[in-house]
């Protein structure tokens, strides 16, 4: 594609309309200093004894004034001509989500309003975490593990946020069949994965939780931090607690109860998601409306690496041209007048 473009046209516009307003404004003038001149004296005579340019000359003047505008304009409407080879280069991080699909996600204790999605329970308000973390740095690639009592990859790093959202939207407690909560193997699940997939020094763990747990986490977190793979870690819930809902809506009790009829009552516990958070050289957040961005803004400044790349071409900018221009007619319209002046001297 070699015909002349534009980048800004409008630009192109602002000169159609403002050059000839501006010579229909100065026009009076002009007509009234060759009025006033005529009045003086002729303007042959007045030429051969006065330093003052003559008409053409004051034409000439002018012409270069507006033409160093025009030019202007157009270098300010960016002209660009011809094309070059270019490469796209796309830069992110890999970051692996794991999203808690406990039993204890289900309690409502998130602290969202029911408008602001379909419900304030834990999991509501972790999938809005992780929409938030993940919106700051929208080149990465993403992928999702589901840990309950056990961890599994429920979506490889991938570039399509779209795909991945569709699968966070889908995620659920009737998920898993293990009800309970192991931090430890869901962290040892996330090393595993990135062992496979991606590159060392560009990894990152997103875990939204609300940290109750069992289970040894040491390992896990060894593992990590000599991979070098922070843990961005955001508690969800209330350290007050709320009860547990019962597994179905059909069964007899409203609330889960333990082996000996109490009703369980489940509690945010930050302790190991901050120690997560610690170890790996990464960030604890307890969940806010503004907590997703912050940890979000924390991620997006960490160093990024080429995911991948393609060859493309470019518009060439030739707004060096009329710019040049412009400067040369500038430097002109002061030297109006100058030879004659000289020969007189």
């Amino acid at each position: 594609m070699n015909a002349l473009s534009f980048g800004f046209p409008i630009f192109l516009a602002v000169a159609a309309l403002t050059l000839p307003l501006a010579w229909w404004a100065m026009r009076p003038g002009l007509h009234r200093r060759r009025e006033a001149l005529a009045r003086f004296g002729e303007e042959s005579l007045l030429a051969k004894s006065s330093d003052l340019p003559g008409s053409r000359a004051q034409l000439v003047s002018i012409g270069l004034r507006f033409g160093a505008v025009a030019l202007g304009l157009i270098a300010l409407a960016r002209p660009q001509l011809g094309e070059q080879p270019a490469s796209l280069a796309h830069t992110g991080r890999d970051v692996l989500v794991l999203l808690d699909l406990s039993r204890s996600m289900n309690v409502a204790d998130g602290g969202l309003a029911p408008s602001e999605t379909s419900g304030s329970t834990r999991l509501a308000v972790a999938k809005r975490a992780i929409a938030d973390v993940l919106a700051a740095s929208p080149e990465n690639r993403v992928g999702l593990i589901v840990f309950g009592g056990s961890a599994f990859l429920q979506l490889p790093l991938t570039g399509n946020q779209a795909t991945f959202q569709s699968f966070l939207g889908a995620a659920s407690t009737d998920d898993l069949g293990d009800p309970a909560t192991d931090l430890g193997g869901a962290l040892a699940a996330a090393a595993i994965a990135f062992e496979h997939d991606g590159q060392r020094g560009y990894q990152s763990l997103l875990l939204v939780s609300d940290g109750e747990s069992g289970g040894d986490m040491g390992p896990a977190l060894t593992r990590l931090r000599r991979a070098g793979i922070p843990v961005f870690a955001i508690g969800v819930g209330s350290p007050d607690g709320a009860p547990v809902p019962a597994d179905s809506s059909e069964m007899p009790e409203k609330w889960h109860r333990d082996h000996i009829g109490r009703v369980v009552v489940s509690r945010l516990e930050e302790n190991d998601l901050r120690r997560a958070a610690r170890e790996t050289n990464g960030v604890y957040a307890r969940w806010t409306p503004d907590a997703g961005r912050s940890l979000g803004t924390e991620l997006a400044r960490m160093e990024k690496r080429t995911l991948s790349s393609r060859e493309s071409t470019e518009r060439v900018d030739r707004f060096q041209w009329p710019l040049a221009l412009a400067l040369a007619a500038l430097g002109l319209q002061p030297m109006i007048g100058l030879t004659r002046r000289r020969k007189r001297t």
